[in-house]
């Protein structure tokens, strides 16, 4: 009764039905109220649309029901009949979002038929010269971590080298899942550092429990942000990639070691040994990056025909180092593209006029030597003594005449042959003569050109144009020449400048050249006293040389040039040390005071000793040694020692000599005597052990001589004398 009282006291059917609404809310759906369509008193109904799964509807459907307001015609539909509608309506709705993809897009994945386990098991043949390391490792991989579809990559004939390095073999799997991926290749690290003592790189690998605890906190993310469902495979938490980079191991025996190739472009640095990567990918990672096709079509571009037919390079081939001014900078470019320079892209830009007019309108060729005919009137020995007797003399005028005159019968001086010939006499003669001679020659400083006839000759002889490697070389050796001598005009920044010059007019510098230019920085100035180590300035000028080397592409870390740095680097021992910085301990020392290292050659040690280099020669070890030894850094000159037990290398005989004789010279009993104790068992251990006659017998003695003044007279008084010492001088004769 009040409902109804209610509903007829409102004045339109919107009140009335807004009113309904918040009754039946409470028992029932949700009533959509419609908007009422306004109209004014001459328009006609339009036709009304209805949201219905229905095809068609009876005519007899229930109409709605018109009332007239204030001169405004109102529309009121029957309450079933819109509570119908709006679930119509929303059926309708769910049936267009149940796929969020149109069925046109929708597309099935393939069903692959399932190979056989026996197929995807298969472990691929071993290359070439395979490294001892290979085949027990794709046994590992295969049978004990369980990877499928394994493929084998031989990338050591692929130039230039990959990034990974030179050498390369790559062998790639594929895992069943996303744990299985982590699980094996954290098994195969550890299979690698205790059995043969590596210490593989792993890239994408996620340590044990740490891609549980990853997806349990995603897991847990997705549930607070209301969405348990997460269709997306890129989560940044599953990688299905693993890349385990084994390192280099040592290549396979009776392979030839080739000759050293002095210019090398590539990635990293060339190694000696073998380098093997293990890529490991889930199935569906796998098929997504298709690693074999892109390293089959790199591999199929980048081997030279030669070296795949197993031919060598014909020593004619190789890349000329003169470049005499006739030649064009794309005659140049195009001479040393066999050897594949890596140099700077910038060149000195010169008037084409002046190079025709140099060079004159034949066509320009360079300078390679050939071997002088016998019917040539002049061959080049008979040519060089004479130079050398006139430069004697001091004929400098009449050497250059002749070299020109003889230019035009030796086919090896045509075409300004004859400019790099005059001045590698001029630079023998230079080295032949005193210093104090030698200091007069070269005049007041860099900047002389004419103050003496040397300087006139050497200086007239340069091309006035284009300064070739040669000339480039012979340039810096003059200025570290002077440095060595003590010449005064001389400066180390000059020799900065010369070398900025030619990188800037792409004239390339050879190895010996940079090394010479690392002397002439680092070597202490003659006539000082106590050298404490290079200056801030000079070690500012030897690091950014290191880098233009590695730059061009130059082995920065072969041991001569790190040994070099370290002798450079190294300054004078200090005469008074406090007593609380000697180090001294019966296992590191052997009982030997150990002064302490500067920190730059520290600094160089640790590099030596740490850096995953193949073993020092034994003449390299002997240097270093040597060097600590007289500085009595004896902490550091054990850990050189020892690098070849680290490395599971034997230690040769000659080591161990050298080893004993440089104790035996500290004149320190205890130390010695701690030295025969240790070593001498180590001497029988050795494969094969090594005899006590030759070097080590004789070092031998000098150490029990130190450990037992006496020993050699009791041994041989009493022959029925025994003693630790005295058996073992016995053994030594």
């Amino acid at each position: 009764m009040v409902v109804g009282r209610a509903l007829r006291a409102t004045g339109c059917a919107a009140c009335r039905l807004t009113l309904l609404r918040s009754f039946t809310s409470l028992a029932g759906p949700s009533i959509r109220i419609r908007q009422p369509t306004r109209f004014s008193r001459c328009t006609t109904q339009p036709r009304q649309l209805r949201y219905s799964s229905h095809v068609g509807r009876n005519d007899e459907s229930p109409r709605t029901n018109e009332y007239h307001e204030g001169g405004r015609v109102v529309e009121e539909k029957d309450e079933e009949d819109e509570l119908d509608g709006d679930l119509e309506f929303t059926e309708d709705i769910e049936d267009k979002q149940v796929s969020a993809i149109p069925w046109y897009l929708q597309v099935e994945s393939p069903h692959r038929a399932p190979r056989p386990l026996s197929e995807r098991q298969l472990i691929p043949e071993l290359p070439e010269l395979p490294p001892p390391i290979l085949a027990p490792l794709m046994q590992q991989v295969s049978i004990d971590l369980g990877l499928d579809d394994l493929k084998l990559l031989d990338l050591r004939k692929l130039d230039p080298p990959p990034a990974l390095g030179a050498n390369l073999l790559m062998l790639i799997g594929t895992a069943r899942s996303e744990k299985h991926l982590h699980v094996s290749a954290d098994r195969l690290c550890r299979w690698l550092r205790s059995t043969y003592k590596l210490k593989p790189d792993v890239d994408g690998l996620l340590g044990r429990n740490e891609l549980k605890l990853k997806l349990k906190r995603k897991a847990k993310r997705a549930k607070l942000m209301g969405s348990s469902v997460d269709d997306s495979q890129d989560d940044g938490v599953r990688t299905g990639w693993v890349c385990v980079d084994v390192g280099v191991v040592d290549e396979a025996e009776g392979v030839e070691e080739s000759a050293p190739i002095r210019d090398f472009v590539g990635f990293g640095r060339r190694t000696e040994g073998v380098r093997i990567v293990v890529q490991m990918l889930t199935e569906e990672k796998r098929e997504e990056i298709n690693l074999e096709r892109l390293w089959t079509g790199i591999l199929e571009r980048g081997t030279p025909k030669d070296i795949e037919e197993g031919q060598d390079l014909d020593s004619s081939e190789t890349t000329q180092q003169y470049f005499p001014i006739s030649a064009s900078p794309s005659d140049r470019n195009s001479a040393s593209s066999s050897g594949q320079n890596r140099s700077y892209h910038t060149s000195a830009r010169r008037l084409a006029a002046d190079v025709e007019a140099r060079s004159g309108p034949g066509p320009r060729s360079t300078f390679q030597p050939t071997t002088a005919s016998p019917f040539e009137k002049f061959d080049l020995q008979s040519i060089q003594d004479a130079i050398m007797q006139d430069l004697a003399l001091g004929n400098y005028n009449k050497i250059k005449n002749d070299v020109i005159r003889y230019s035009q019968s030796v086919p090896e001086l045509q075409k300004d042959g004859w400019r790099p010939f005059l001045l590698h006499s001029l630079q023998s003669h230079l080295e032949s003569v005193p210093a104090e001679e030698a200091l007069k020659m070269l005049g007041t400083g860099d900047s002389d050109r004419s103050s003496t006839p040397f300087l006139v000759c050497f200086y007239e002889t340069l091309s006035p144009i284009y300064v070739s490697e040669a000339e480039a070389e012979i340039l810096i050796w003059l200025s570290c020449f002077a440095q060595e001598i003590g010449h005064p005009g001389y400066e180390y920044f000059r020799l900065l400048e010369l070398l900025d010059q030619f990188q800037v007019s792409g004239v390339q510098i050879s190895l010996s050249s940079y090394r010479r230019l690392l002397r002439a920085i680092l070597t202490p100035p003659r006539g000082q006293d106590f050298y404490h180590g290079a200056s801030h300035a000079a070690l500012e000028a030897a690091t950014g040389i290191i880098q233009t080397m590695h730059d061009q592409g130059f082995d920065i870390l072969s041991e001569d040039l790190l040994i070099e740095l370290q002798e450079l680097t190294m300054p004078d021992p200090l005469t008074v040390v406090p007593e609380h910085k000697i180090y001294t301990d019966p296992e590191e020392t052997f009982d030997l005071p150990s002064l302490p290292m500067p920190p730059i050659s520290q600094r160089f040690h640790v590099l030596l000793v740490q850096l995953n280099l193949p073993l020092f020669r034994d003449d390299s070890r002997m240097r270093l040694m040597d060097l600590y030894a007289n500085r009595q850094y004896w902490q550091q000159f054990w850990e050189i020692f020892r690098m070849a037990p680290r490395q599971n290398k034997p230690q040769s005989a000659s080591m161990y000599a050298f080893m004993l004789f440089q104790v035996a010279q500290t004149k320190h009993q205890k130390a010695c005597m701690t030295v025969l104790r240790t070593w001498i068992v180590d001497l029988q251990q050795e494969d094969p052990p090594i005899e006590l006659t030759g070097d080590v017998s004789e070092a031998l003695k000098a150490c029990l001589l130190v450990a037992d003044p006496h020993v050699e007279k009791d041994a041989n008084d009493n022959l029925e004398a025994r003693g630790e010492w005295i058996s073992l001088w016995r053994r030594c004769q």
